[in-house]
Parts: structure tokens; C-alpha cells; sequence
């Protein structure tokens, strides 16, 4: 007790407390934690990273795998393309990691920081002030990406799809001059006479009419066939249709008879389902293999741009969405699932699918594979809306051409956003429905 009567008043934590003193509710020390050596720590994140690659191998096999870890070191190659332009322009890079979500390992060198996250589906580098609304301590904004000169962020703005492409005209130049391409001293493998079947496609109209490997096709509907381009013409308008086909077989002639189904591609042209055998395997000299994957490069970056512009149309979408909801009748499609569309878009999954049946089939179609990815992969990542490479293209030259005697003009970003995120959401859905239709209707090649 005090002098004037009260109780003394003791500090909550102090030990002097009277005899017999309890505290209510009794207090409950925290249990300690388990925590894991720092080493064990630092090893976790690689561990489950090599985990889960390994089981994409057993279960998806080999190629599969080999694939996936294209498809990696081909996101990491985009982002160290804008990282050493950032670099090399004197911009401040704070951080270059692989994946999205969850940090599981990093590494500190200088002023940057190297990582792998959880999700491995893409790669970033982080830039000082990417954007006009991101604060940035002044002392730093020399460092910043907006502050440098129009071709300096320019430089740094399409790194990443130049390092696609750079990619695409090197993988073609190896297949032409180191690899070998069957055809590639017929740029036309279709126009090749005398050739004969090496592969009948299962549960096709050529199996069920019982051609064989090594017939040699001489007519169809009585339209004689010189090569396999021809083959193709003769087919054109016999969807559906009972037609003869006639061919050599041991040097004896064969009348087959049969109807002829309908391409997978158009559900319209005839389709047989027989493929040619190849010319073996010939390799270019480096001049001619080069000026051939520079040729190829361009149609590829052209075919890729169309196929980009109509995915994005209302047909395109309609295609896409078409096998899923049935937009006639407005509700779900039950039925039987529709399969083998080469024009479908497809997800992660799906390519790697693609990719590692191509590569079991030969290697040379990989390598082909591959360097179109590249090359679809640039021309998307160019197209001018924010937070693809190609909207700060855009927003770098109007800054640029709206800048006159010397007085920098800085674009008001905010203005962009609505556009960027309806475009983020559009991207969005059709990754999530790419994803689902591979994982419910898995793409498969025809043969």
C-alpha cells in the first residue's frame, strides 16, 4: 500500500509481485519455431525447382522436358536482352528474376537482385522508373529509365523481341547449314516426282481403304498423280465423296475404293491422310543457309503478325471460344470434343505437347518449331499496348515527337491503364482458355 492509502501500482512485467499473486489470463510463451539451417534455407527454393522439372519428365518423358527448358532459357534470353541494354545505358536494374509469385531462392550481386519464384511461367527485370507515375528518389532519377534519350529507351524497349528474332534467323541457320532439311535443295518437297507414301495416318480414310507404306498413288477419281502436290489438288473438292484411288503396289497396279473425309484444318477440302516420303536430309553451305533463314525469317515474322492481328478479331475470338461455348445454340458443348484444329491457340502445356511429339518425330521439325516460337513470341510482345514491349515503343516516340526546342514532354501514363488492363484481362482469358482446352482436349498432331 502507498502512504495515502492506495495500492501501489507495479510495472505489468515486474517480478516483485505478492505471494499468492495470479494473472489472469495466464500468459502463453510462444513455442519456438523449427527453423531450418541457413543452408538448408538457400538450397530449398533450387530443390523444388529441380523437383518439379523432374517430374515434368517423368511424366510428360524426355522431350517434354527438354521442351520446357527451351521455352525457359528463351523467356530469360528476352529479359537479358533488356537487361544489358538497361545495363549498358546506365539505367538501374533492381531486380532479374525467373517466375512469378512466391520468392523460393535469390542472390544479391551489387545493386541487383538474381531469383527464381514459384511460378516459372516467364521471367522480369525490374528498371528505375519504367513509367512517369513511379516515385523515385531524386538523387536517383538520373538512373531512371525515363530520363534517358529516345533512342536509349528505345534500345532497351525492343531488346527483347530483337533477341527473339536474333534467335529465330540462328536457329534456321543451323538447321539449313549444320543440321540438314529435308528438301532444302527442293524448296518444294510437294513437287517432287515419283514419290510414295511413308505413312498412313490411324483411323483415316486411307487406312480404312488399306493403303499401304510404299504405295506409289498414280489416281484419284481417275485424275492421274504425278507428285504429291497434285495429290492434294485431285482432294480439293472430294469431301464426303466416294471416290477410286488407284495405286502401284510391287509394281502391280491396285484399284481401292473408299470415301474421302474432310481436312481437319477447313473441315472442308478432302483429306486422305497419307504423308510423302522425304528427300533425305541435305545441308546448305553457310552463304546460302543464312540468305534462306533470312528469307524464312520474313514470312514467318509476316504469317506470325496476321495470325496475331485475327486472333484478336471477333472471328479470331470466336474460334477460340467456339469449341468451349456453342455461341448458335448458348450453352455448353457436351458433345464429343472437337480436336486436331491446326489454327487453335494453344497454352504453355500445349506447346510443350507440341514440341516434344515434334521432336520424336526428328529433330530438324524442333529446331523449326522453336525458331517460329521465337519468332511468334517477338512480333506479340511489339504489339503497342502497355504492359507489352510495344506499348513503351508507343509511348516513347509520342514523347518523342510531341518534345519541341528542347523541352522534354512526359506522357500521362494513367490515361493508358484502362486500355492496358481490358488488354491484360483479353490475354488473361485466352491463356486460361488456351489452358483449359489443352488440358481437356490435348492438341495432337495429324500422322
Amino acid at each position: 500500500m502507498s502512504a495515502d492509502g492506495r495500492p501501489e501500482s507495479r510495472p505489468s512485467g515486474s517480478a516483485e509481485r505478492p505471494r499468492g499473486w495470479v494473472t489472469w489470463p495466464p500468459r502463453r510463451t510462444a513455442a519456438a519455431r523449427p527453423a531450418l539451417p541457413p543452408a538448408a534455407s538457400s538450397w530449398a527454393g533450387p530443390v523444388l525447382v529441380i523437383g518439379a522439372l523432374v517430374s515434368i519428365g517423368v511424366f510428360g518423358g524426355v522431350w517434354v522436358l527438354a521442351v520446357v527448358c527451351a521455352l525457359i532459357v528463351i523467356v530469360v534470353l528476352h529479359e537479358l536482352g533488356h537487361f544489358l541494354t538497361a545495363r549498358w545505358a546506365g539505367m538501374k536494374v533492381s531486380e532479374f528474376y525467373v517466375g512469378f509469385g512466391p520468392r523460393l531462392w535469390s542472390v544479391r550481386r551489387g545493386e541487383t537482385s538474381y531469383g527464381v519464384r514459384a511460378v516459372l511461367a516467364g521471367a522480369y527485370v525490374r528498371i528505375l522508373g519504367m513509367n512517369n507515375l513511379e516515385k523515385v528518389d531524386p538523387a536517383e532519377e538520373h538512373r531512371t529509365y525515363r530520363s534517358k534519350p529516345y533512342w536509349r529507351r528505345m534500345s532497351v524497349a525492343v531488346a527483347g523481341s530483337a533477341m527473339h528474332f536474333l534467335l529465330a534467323v540462328v536457329l534456321l541457320w543451323v538447321l539449313y547449314s549444320a543440321v540438314g532439311f529435308h528438301g532444302f535443295d527442293r524448296p518444294d518437297a510437294t513437287e517432287t516426282p515419283l514419290w510414295q507414301v511413308s505413312r498412313v495416318v490411324p483411323d483415316s480414310p486411307a487406312e480404312a481403304m488399306g493403303l499401304l507404306p510404299g504405295d506409289r498413288i498414280s489416281s484419284v477419281a481417275g485424275r492421274g498423280i504425278e507428285n504429291f502436290g497434285d495429290l492434294r489438288g485431285a482432294l480439293a473438292d472430294l469431301a464426303h465423296r466416294p471416290a477410286t484411288v488407284t495405286v502401284v503396289r510391287d509394281g502391280e497396279t491396285v484399284r481401292l475404293e473408299g470415301v474421302i473425309g474432310a481436312s481437319p484444318r477447313d473441315g472442308a477440302s478432302g483429306f486422305l491422310g497419307v504423308g510423302p516420303e522425304l528427300a533425305p536430309a541435305a545441308r546448305a553451305n553457310v552463304i546460302s543457309g543464312f540468305t534462306s533463314a533470312v528469307r524464312d525469317f520474313g514470312l514467318v515474322v509476316r504469317a506470325s503478325a496476321e495470325g496475331i492481328a485475327g486472333l484478336f478479331s471477333l472471328q479470331g475470338l470466336d474460334g477460340l471460344l467456339g469449341p468451349l461455348v456453342d455461341f448458335e445454340r448458348d450453352e455448353a458443348v457436351t458433345g464429343e470434343a472437337v480436336g486436331g484444329d491446326p489454327n487453335r491457340v494453344v497454352s504453355v502445356v500445349g506447346v510443350a505437347r507440341i514440341g516434344g511429339s515434334l521432336a520424336q518425330a526428328d529433330v530438324t521439325a524442333l529446331i523449326n518449331f522453336l525458331a517460329y516460337l521465337n519468332v511468334f513470341f517477338g512480333v506479340l510482345n511489339l504489339f503497342p499496348l502497355l504492359p507489352l514491349d510495344g506499348g513503351h515503343v508507343v509511348i516513347a516516340t509520342y514523347e518523342r515527337l510531341r518534345s519541341f526546342g528542347g523541352r522534354r514532354y512526359q506522357a500521362d501514363v494513367a490515361k493508358m491503364l484502362p486500355a492496358a488492363y481490358v488488354f491484360v484481362i483479353v490475354l488473361v482469358t485466352v491463356g486460361l482458355v488456351a489452358l483449359s482446352r489443352d488440358i481437356v482436349d490435348p492438341f495432337s498432331l495429324p500422322g
